[in-house]
């Protein structure tokens, strides 16, 4: 299904915007490139002129050829009897006397006519006459420069772009799915009559509705949302599900969009028996704007993620599994809800209460208004400012010859609820198998290495009659009452500090 606004731009006009973009970061790359090529350069010529230095310090530290060469025994050919040694006219010289002189005068002659022979000599002669000078060290090689990216951290990134009124998404790729999400503040009367005002994400489908359009996704397959704000600048987030940083539409980590944006994601496929694969199950998007503020004003929508068909995991006509190797339920009675309340005097406050440091009183959430949202995901009624609020739900009886109902749970309020199944009379029953939660299936992984098969089919299934969650928290279950006839589903909100219940809605599930 493709979803698209009338003012929806032109592929053509998506084309030059995207030639642009990628003319600008190729100009950005080819100027990041000349810097890094000086900056190679420079390095190249201080490590030329290391270089030169060090051979020049050597070539001075070296002692001169004449100068090693007998250096202990000094031979001198000009050598200076001693005084009292002065030999008279007639005197004549001893032979020895005669022989020392003409060796003197030769080895002078020969040091003189090949100096680096005589040096190797004299050295081996007398090794402890005078030390050779130290060996200088050899400098280590100066290393290439790193290349860095233009941002050295995740908070740089986003210091730079926290705000752009149309950032670009890179590398687009052809969507199997699209939609286009404008934002609109209307008043909306909801199933207590009470009215408040609320912001939320629309399309020409659900048109002013709350909560946001139901998006539903499979496995491996592209997904294009295009969001457009208006009243300040939005985000989506899409919780629970891991995209790159640049389409997690968490403010701090990308950029508010002011003007429009196309978010890009394509959920991993699983694979059966491998816990670490796959993006089967339920979450939820919202608003990452002052968070607390726009998601209790309505900002927030269902995002379900179907599991692609393995042929190991063949479906059967009219169903449709949890997870790739999870539990077949039928598509007709599958069903949502959402608890979620409201403390009217938020709904009083602007788009940036609270942003500027001011005590806007966002740590005061005090409810007065409770109510369960959703309903079973086939008929959910499109149309102009519709509030979709659950009035009962349906269960296939257990043993029977339909598959089982999901039910998928969002805890879409800052409370604390407990969920409790029961039958007419008040006594509980365990008619709940829990299969996933926060869209992580549950799995036997007691033996490492083997395949991880689901609870159910290790023969451990999660039944309950009651479970506590938070804030977000997101569980999918079937159900599995025990007979036809009519239970309830009670939900309860507890104040987050001391416990107490505050606030109680009770739903009829008929079984058949």
């Amino acid at each position: 299904m493709s979803i698209f606004s009338r003012d929806r731009r032109s592929i053509r006009a998506i084309e030059r915007a995207q030639e642009r973009a990628q003319r600008r970061r190729q100009e950005e790359e080819r100027r990041r490139a000349a810097a890094e090529r000086k900056r190679q350069a420079d390095a190249r010529r201080r490590a030329e002129a290391e270089r030169r230095r060090v051979e020049r310090q050597r070539a001075r530290s070296k002692p001169s050829a004449s100068a090693k060469p007998g250096a202990s025994a000094k031979p001198s050919a000009t050598a200076k009897p001693s005084a009292s040694a002065k030999p008279s006219a007639s005197a004549k010289p001893s032979a020895s006397s005669s022989a020392s002189a003409s060796a003197s005068a030769s080895a002078t002659a020969s040091a003189t006519a090949t100096a680096t022979a005589s040096a190797s000599a004299s050295a081996s002669a007398s090794p402890s006459a005078t030390a050779e000078p130290t060996e200088q060290p050899v400098p280590a090689p100066v290393p290439e420069p790193t290349l860095h990216h233009r941002f050295q951290s995740q908070v740089d990134f986003s210091s730079e772009q926290l705000e752009v009124e149309n950032p670009v998404t890179e590398f687009p790729q052809v969507p199997a799915f699209a939609v286009d999400f404008e934002f609109h503040s209307r008043d909306l009367v909801l199933d207590d009559g009470a009215e408040f005002e609320m912001w939320s994400f629309e399309d020409e489908q659900y048109e002013r509705g709350f909560p946001g359009p139901t998006l539903r996704v499979q496995e491996g397959k592209v997904f294009h949302a295009t969001v457009h704000p208006s009243k300040g600048p939005h985000t989506i987030h899409w919780h629970g599900m891991e995209p790159d940083p640049r389409n997690d539409g968490v403010g701090h980590t990308s950029f508010e969009v002011d003007g429009q944006y196309t978010y890009q994601m394509q959920p991993e496929a699983g694979r059966p028996g491998d816990p670490n694969y796959g993006a089967a199950g339920t979450y939820f998007y919202h608003c990452h704007v002052n968070t607390p503020l726009h998601v209790q004003m309505g900002m927030f929508g269902p995002l379900v993620i179907d599991p692609v068909v393995h042929p190991d995991y063949p479906v059967t006509p009219g169903a449709r599994r949890a997870f790739v190797d999870g539990p077949e339920y039928d598509i007709d009675t599958e069903a949502l809800f959402a608890p979620y309340c409201v403390d009217p005097r938020w709904h009083e406050m602007n788009h940036a209460d609270g942003l500027s440091g001011e005590d806007a009183g966002l740590n005061r959430f005090e409810p007065r208004h409770f109510y369960l949202l959703g309903g079973e995901l086939a008929r959910r009624p499109a149309g102009r400012e519709r509030v979709w609020s659950l009035s009962v739900l349906r269960a296939n009886v257990a043993g029977g010859a339909r598959k089982p109902t999901l039910l998928r749970t969002v805890n879409a309020n800052y409370l604390p609820n407990i969920v409790t199944f029961t039958d007419a009379a008040g006594v509980e029953v365990p008619m709940a198998e829990l299969i996933s939660h926060d869209g992580r299936p549950f799995r036997d992984t007691s033996v490492p290495g083997a395949p991880a098969l689901s609870c159910r089919d290790s023969g451990y299934p999660l039944t309950t009659s009651r479970l506590a969650y938070g804030a977000a928290e997101r569980y999918d279950m079937l159900l599995h009452p025990p007979a036809p006839g009519r239970y309830f589903l009670r939900v309860d909100w507890e104040d987050w500090i001391t416990g107490a219940v505050v606030g109680t809605r009770i739903i009829p599930i008929d079984a058949t």
